[in-house]
């Protein structure tokens, strides 16, 4: 096996992109660049320089058409989520390149594959109050669903003694629940409004608390991102705001940094 570097990574994660933008268009599906990729494209042309992931996002239409579709006859490349695969502990999906192997943080850590996410936009309440709620449910569901899928005695990256304690004792805890409990419950309330047609979508399996009207993700325009044109929401200055406020301001340089650790190899 050869070890991928971070720009060997990009590249991989690149051409999973571009594997994903063709199957889309031959099936009539409508993807965008999403989150921090978006961002990355509007304000750098290409990836954030101390990012290293890509991020698409799709309503929820195109993309339960997508998992339903996208591993047909695919050997290279495979879409994985909790609702097509049980064993997972995502709630997002992600396209997994299987010819390498990635492992997050490290080797004692999760085993998989190098790969891009996929995030569904929801139906969302008309209420703000019933947004905010379904925001809060995510997050105590996101945060139960880490806590109960990393190994109990994994030291934390920040605090001291008695905090790691305190998180040890907590991940514990969570072993009293099913092994999947927090990452179905995650889903279920993302999907809270799937027959109740409203006009808005919410970024519910996400990190970021961002509704928005939703044929204004409907209407796409071309940007640029690492020396090619990819779908973009038309209103993406809109939709970056509500992602991230005023996000052409560059943040501190102490937090310029990428918050993923892996290591990850070719297959030979």
């Amino acid at each position: 096996m050869k070890e991928i570097g971070r720009e060997r990574l990009r590249e991989i994660q690149v051409e999973i992109l571009d594997e994903v933008k063709s199957f889309c268009e031959r099936n009539g599906i409508k993807c965008w660049l999403n989150g921090g990729t978006l961002l990355g494209a509007v304000r750098h042309r290409g990836y954030i320089p101390w990012d290293d992931d890509i991020d698409l996002g799709m309503l929820r239409p195109d993309y339960d058409k997508f998992m339903l579709m996208f591993n047909e006859g695919n050997g290279r490349y495979k879409f994985t989520s909790y609702e097509n695969d049980p064993e997972s502990f995502t709630h997002y999906g992600k396209v997994f390149d299987r010819s390498t192997i990635l492992y997050e943080p490290d080797e004692k850590g999760d085993k998989l594959s190098v790969n891009i996410d996929i995030f569904v936009m929801d139906n969302a309440p008309l209420d703000e109050a019933e947004q905010k709620r379904m925001f809060r449910k995510r997050k105590i569901f996101f945060v139960c669903n880490l806590g109960r899928k990393l190994p109990i005695f994994l030291k934390p990256t920040r605090g001291g003694f008695l905090r790691s304690l305190a998180v040890y004792a907590f991940r514990a805890m969570l072993r009293i629940f099913p092994r999947h409990y927090f990452v179905k419950g995650l889903v279920n309330n993302a999907r809270s409004y799937a027959d109740k047609d409203t006009g808005l979508v919410g970024d519910f399996t996400g990190i970021r608390d961002a509704v928005i009207e939703r044929e204004k993700l409907e209407e796409m325009t071309q940007l640029e991102f690492e020396g090619k044109k990819y779908n973009a929401p038309a209103c993406y200055d809109e939709w970056l705001r509500k992602l991230y406020g005023d996000y052409m301001e560059l943040p501190p340089e102490e937090k310029r940094v990428s918050t993923h650790f892996y290591k990850a190899y070719e297959l030979d």
